[in-house]
C-alpha cells in the first residue's frame, strides 16, 4: 500500500510539475504587453518675440533698439525713419562693441531672403549718440514687407534687431 501510495504521489507531484511547466511556457509564448507609452511632459508656454519691439525715442527724437544678443557686448541700432516700407531707402545708425574690427550687417527675411546693406557699413568718426562700442551707418532697402531679423557682426560680438517692414 505504501507503494501505491507513495506512486500516486508522484504522480500528482508529476502532474502538477507539467501544468505548471505548460503554464510558464504559454506565459512565455504569449504576445508581450506594450510597455505604457511614457507622457511628455507638458512643453512650457512658447515665448512668442515681437518683430519689432518697442524701440526707445531719443532726445534727438529718433528711435533706439537694443539688440538681442548671441555673445558678450552690446548692439544698439538708431533708426533714421517712422514706419518702415518695403522698396524704400532706410537709414540705421550701428553702436557694437567688440573689437577693432570692421562692422558686418546682413538682414533675414522670415522665408529666408538675405539681403546686404546697399550701402555702409560706414565708419562715423564722431558722432552725439551716446551708446557704447563703434559707430556705422547703413542703407536698407528690404525688397518685401515681413519681419526681418538684422544681425550685426563685429569680431566675437553678435547681436540683432527685428524690424517689422510694412508694405510699400
Amino acid at each position: 500500500m505504501e507503494a501505491n501510495t507513495a506512486s500516486k504521489r508522484c504522480y500528482e507531484f508529476s502532474a502538477t510539475l507539467t501544468a505548471i511547466l505548460m503554464i510558464a511556457s504559454l506565459v512565455g509564448c504569449a504576445a508581450p504587453t506594450p510597455a505604457p507609452t511614457p507622457t511628455p511632459p507638458p512643453s512650457p508656454t512658447a515665448t512668442v518675440v515681437a518683430c519689432q519691439p518697442s524701440p526707445i525715442q531719443t532726445s534727438s527724437g529718433f528711435d533706439e533698439i537694443e539688440g538681442s544678443m548671441h555673445s558678450d557686448g552690446t548692439v544698439w541700432a538708431l533708426l533714421f525713419f517712422g514706419a518702415a516700407h518695403a522698396e524704400e531707402e532706410l537709414k540705421i545708425v550701428w553702436r557694437v562693441t567688440g573689437t577693432d574690427e570692421e562692422l558686418v550687417v546682413e538682414a533675414r527675411h522670415e522665408d529666408g531672403t538675405l539681403v546686404s546693406p546697399i550701402w555702409g557699413p560706414e565708419a562715423h568718426e564722431s558722432s552725439s549718440w551716446n551708446r557704447p562700442g563703434g559707430e556705422w551707418g547703413t542703407g536698407f532697402n528690404f525688397p518685401k514687407p515681413g519681419c526681418w531679423t538684422l544681425t550685426a557682426t563685429r569680431g566675437t560680438t553678435i547681436g540683432e534687431i527685428r524690424l517689422d517692414i510694412l508694405a510699400p
